[in-house]
Formats: structure tokens, C-alpha cells, sequence
């Protein structure tokens, strides 16, 4: 027997690491000691045990599959997982069960940091026959529509949707608005199954003013406010977004606090996402979801996922540690690149919202005329990209979130530091805080004993 090619170590702290098995999703906390001995074995063809120990360390490390009686061996694993994940894959793409709609990329608000630019030069709402077309391209398998913008919520808009709403009246929706005309619409909203609808505060009042205002500079705060309470009254599912960074971190958590309370009557309809800007370092983006965690550790597991269902996100590693759920491999970054097609006002079709409105990230088109691109996002996993196919990190990061790539028009590249920050630096913390807020559990505990 011999140790796996596919073993993952990451420092903790105190000399404790953290091994991952990179093919079935395990993970252990191992001391020097072990990691001594693993690092003696990973040399070996043959591992040949010396006492007891090694014995007993040896036995544990099969049944958790860490061993193999080959390299081979190994291989035929990895390609059977492949073969899993690539009929999966498929089947998600024949299916397309979610699709959005960008109705205009036009907005009311003139926020800063917004990733579509100016909507000055893109006033078009989506048609009809454009509606219909991206119906009938998506087939009977869609099950979700995400309505998106700019701003979804315009009273431009309106026709628009109650056309969508009337060709797909048996669909689920999920809207992301900024949340100022959500009064104006909550007829429309109310007149279809609605999942959730996803409202963004980026702050205090006085903050949120200050990001996210209207074209013509007034405030947006209180009016957001008063749409969301008479969403919730009405019995519609609201999830607070926060746009973070190092200025508002702080506020932003604080806030979440105050509108807990605040509609403490309506636990079962509230939740909250708290993520970073795109723009901002990983570095940044990391410190910040560190911090967020920080504040979430309180809550327990059940809460936690209501309390901020960001934090894991398209993460299964982090999943794993806040949650307890399994580790599943991925064969593709992100599964909006596979069962969702993005269609905006322009018959263009995106991979996911990250990146609409950027003409270099197109799959295709759907109206006028139907095509779709072979280099693209869509056509993006581990199997097509040259780096991931034999990394032992691919099955933990699919290759990367491709928006990271730069703009020479290959998608078939990996994006490799995500997934080794995570691991290598952003996973000691989260791990560290856990253990911190475990003892302070255990401490309370047992001083109430």
C-alpha cells in the first residue's frame, strides 16, 4: 500500500495541520508527529510500519482512503469520479433549470462601485419576443427565473414582466432589486410564487445614502426600508444583501443586528447575505469574510445559514467547517456556469451575473438569431483546462472563478490562487475562530456545572 497523490496539508496552528483528501472530501486534523511519519511515507511504494503506531495510523488512513495499492489505482478512482461529475454535468446542461433575465441594465441609483458601468448607455428594457425566445431556447426543464438588472424594479420595467410573469406564471421566481419601488410592485410581486426577494443595504442609514444613491442624489434608505416591511408583512421571503469592504465591515454586521430586531416577528421570511466587492483584493475579501465569520460563530449551525448564507457560497471546504455537510467535488467553478443562461436586452447570453453586460464573457446569442460560442465559460471544467487535469487541488476549486481571467479571450486556463489562499491562509483563520468559539462553549458549560 502507499499514500495517495492526492493529499493535501494546510497549517493550523500549534503545529496542528489539517490533511485533505483531495479525492473523497475527508479531512483530519493530524499533529507533527503524524505529519512526520506521512511525510516519511509519501516517498514509499511499499509503506512497511516499524511499531504499533505506525500500524494503527496506517489502518486509520486506509479506511478513511488515503492509501492505494498503486498509482494506477489512484487513477482509475480520479476517472471514475470524472466520469460521475461529467455525466452530471451534462445532464445539467440538457436540463437548464434556472435562467435570468436582465430586463434593462438601467438603473435609478448611481452606486460607485457598480461592476456594470454606466447605465447611461444602456436603456433598452427587454421585449416581449425577446422574453419568448429565451423561453422557448431554455426549454420545459427551467423550473427558476432570477430577475435581474440594473434594476429589475423600474416602472418601465412593468410591462415587461407582467409579460414574462403571464408566459411563465408556473415558474419560481427570485428577484435582486435595490428595493426602491418594491411598494410600487408588490401587486406584481404577490401575483406570482416568489422565492425570495433580494434587497441591498450597505450600512446605516447615513452610509447606505452615501453608496447607494439616486441619480439625482437624494437618499434612498427609508423608502427601501418601508418596501421591505410591507414585503414582509405581505409574507414574501426578504434577503438583506450587504456590499462589504474595510469602511462599512463593521456597520454592516452591526446593521444586520438592528433588523433582526427589528422584525424579530418575521424570523421565518428574513435572511441576510453579507459578501465583499468584487473589485477588492482576495487579500481584502478574505480579511473581511474572516471578520464576518467572526461575528457569525455566535449563532449556532441551524442559524448560522439564515444569519449569512454568503459565507459559504461555492465553497464546500468552508461549508464543511461552518455547517458539518460533506465535501463535494467539483468538476466546474461554479454551477450557474452550467444549468443557467443569463439573457439580457441585447440577445446576449451570459454565463452567470457576475459578469453581464461585459461583451467578452458572452456564450452566445439568442435573439435575433440562436448561436453559441465554443470557447466559453459555459464549455469551462477541469477535464478541458490542460493545468487542472492532473492538480490535486481541481477537484476542490473546478478550475477557478473564470470573471478572474484576463482578457485575451482563452477560457481554458486555470485560476489557481483562489483555492490555495483559501486553503493556505483563509482556512487556518476560519479554523482558529471556530476553536476559539468551541473552548469559550465548553467554558460556559462548565462553569454553569
Amino acid at each position: 500500500m502507499k499514500l495517495i497523490k492526492h493529499m493535501i496539508f494546510v497549517d493550523i496552528h500549534d503545529n496542528k495541520k489539517l490533511l485533505i483528501n483531495s479525492l473523497t472530501g475527508t479531512m483530519d486534523e493530524i499533529d507533527a508527529p503524524i505529519y512526520e511519519t506521512l511525510s516519511k511515507w509519501q516517498a514509499c511504494e511499499e509503506i512497511i510500519t516499524e511499531n504499533d503506531l505506525e500500524a494503527e495510523l496506517l489502518s486509520n488512513l486506509q479506511s478513511r482512503g488515503y492509501l492505494v495499492n498503486n498509482t494506477e489505482e489512484e487513477i482509475a478512482k480520479k476517472n471514475e469520479i470524472l466520469k460521475v461529475l461529467r455525466n452530471e454535468h451534462v445532464k445539467r446542461q440538457k436540463e437548464q433549470r434556472t435562467i435570468t433575465f436582465v430586463m434593462t441594465y438601467d438603473c435609478n441609483f448611481r452606486c460607485p462601485y457598480c461592476f456594470e458601468g454606466d447605465a447611461n448607455l444602456k436603456k433598452e428594457v427587454i421585449t416581449p419576443e425577446q422574453i419568448d425566445a429565451a423561453l422557448k431556447l431554455a426549454g420545459e426543464g427551467v423550473q427558476d427565473i432570477c430577475i435581474f438588472g440594473g434594476e429589475p424594479l423600474l416602472p418601465k420595467n412593468r410591462s415587461a414582466l407582467e409579460h414574462l410573469f403571464n408566459k411563465a406564471s408556473d415558474k419560481t421566481y427570485q428577484i435582486f432589486t435595490n428595493g426602491y419601488y418594491l411598494t410600487e410592485f408588490l401587486d406584481l410581486i404577490l401575483s406570482v410564487n416568489i422565492s425570495q426577494v433580494l434587497v441591498t443595504l450597505d450600512g446605516d442609514e447615513e452610509s447606505h445614502n452615501s453608496r447607494r444613491v439616486l441619480a439625482n442624489g437624494k437618499p434612498t434608505f427609508k423608502k427601501i426600508m418601508d418596501g421591505v416591511e410591507k414585503c414582509l408583512e405581505s409574507g414574501i421571503n426578504i434577503r438583506i444583501r450587504m456590499n462589504l469592504d474595510k469602511s462599512n465591515c463593521e456597520e454592516g454586521i452591526n446593521l444586520r443586528e438592528k433588523l433582526l430586531d427589528r422584525f424579530s416577528g418575521y424570523k421565518d421570511n428574513l435572511s441576510f447575505e453579507l459578501t465583499t466587492l468584487l473589485g477588492d483584493s482576495y487579500d481584502e475579501r478574505s480579511d473581511i469574510m474572516t471578520e464576518i465569520y467572526h461575528s457569525d460563530i455566535k449563532y449556532s449551525s441551524v442559524d448560522r445559514e439564515r444569519i449569512n448564507n454568503f459565507i459559504t457560497k461555492k465553497n464546500s471546504i468552508l461549508d464543511h467547517l461552518v455547517y458539518g455537510r460533506d465535501i463535494n467535488p467539483l468538476y466546474s467553478y461554479c454551477y450557474a456556469h452550467v444549468d443557467g443562461m443569463v439573457f439580457d436586452p441585447y440577445g446576449d447570453i451570459y454565463p452567470c451575473l457576475g459578469c453581464v453586460g461585459e461583451d467578452r464573457f458572452t456564450i452566445g446569442k439568442y435573439h435575433p438569431l440562436i448561436e453559441f460560442k465554443e470557447n466559453s465559460i459555459r464549455n469551462r471544467n477541469i477535464e478541458k483546462i490542460p493545468e487542472c487535469r492532473d492538480c490535486i487541488y481541481s477537484l476542490l476549486c473546478g478550475g477557478g472563478c473564470p470573471l478572474k481571467l484576463d482578457g485575451d479571450g482563452d477560457f481554458f486556463r486555470p485560476v489557481c490562487y483562489s483555492v490555495k489562499t483559501l486553503l493556505h491562509k483563509q482556512l487556518p483563520l476560519f479554523y482558529k475562530k471556530m476553536e476559539e468559539s468551541m473552548k469559550k462553549t465548553e467554558e460556559a458549560v462548565n462553569s454553569a456545572d
